[in-house]
């Protein structure tokens, strides 16, 4: 019996990890698009120009932030397992890093070009995050995040929660860009269909 079981496990981890690496591909195109940055990559992506580093040290850092805010709610309903959230989180922020050394400066010129890497952006977020979450293993904090919300609040379905989520990074993120850069960055009409499309798409 243990065969089966390794061997589903094996298959279960490299879903997830294709998963984490097909997000981390549609955050880079959200971010090439010159659209808008994907709502969770937003305020990593103001950060990382405010203090003039990569993108995937923020980004682990959020996602982190949110797996505290889990606790916060759950208190003690919170496992210690979930603690193994800090490790998909830094290895998600680790996947993005090294999607933008692959992708580069791709850009498609023209504003139907632009539109078209967002449509491909949103796409592989969506995947992404369903490949993740159904290979069951250990979940994105920020999807964790939105799963407990849905716990905890009576008929509050997983991609409403996801908007609320996003809109409110997004808020976020441009109260920092415009008090730290004194313009908007990464923020555009991508974000927002981002925002509203990507929960949406998760099947």
């Amino acid at each position: 019996m243990s065969v089966p079981q390794n061997h589903n496990f094996f298959a279960r981890l490299c879903v997830y990890l294709l998963g984490l690496l097909i997000t981390a591909f549609g955050a880079v195109f959200s971010i090439n698009s010159g659209l808008g940055i994907s709502p969770v990559s937003s305020l990593p992506y103001v950060l990382s120009l405010i203090f003039d580093t990569y993108i995937g040290i923020f980004i682990a850092l959020l996602l982190i932030l949110f797996l505290f805010f889990q606790f916060l709610i759950l208190r003690r309903d919170f496992k210690p397992i979930q603690l193994l959230q800090i490790l998909s989180s830094v290895l998600y922020g680790f996947f993005v890093d090294i999607a933008r050394l692959i992708v580069g400066d791709l850009f498609i010129p023209t504003y139907f070009g632009q539109l078209l890497m967002l449509t491909i952006s949103i796409t592989l977020l969506s995947c992404g995050i369903f490949l993740f979450i159904t290979a069951n293993l250990i979940p994105l904090s920020a999807e964790a995040f939105v799963h407990t919300l849905a716990q905890k609040v009576p008929k509050l379905l997983f991609y409403r929660g996801k908007m609320i989520m996003d809109s409110t990074i997004v808020t976020l993120s441009i109260c920092t860009s415009l008090l730290f850069l004194g313009r908007l960055y990464g923020i555009r009409e991508g974000t927002i269909l981002s925002a509203i499309f990507v929960g949406r798409l998760i099947p």
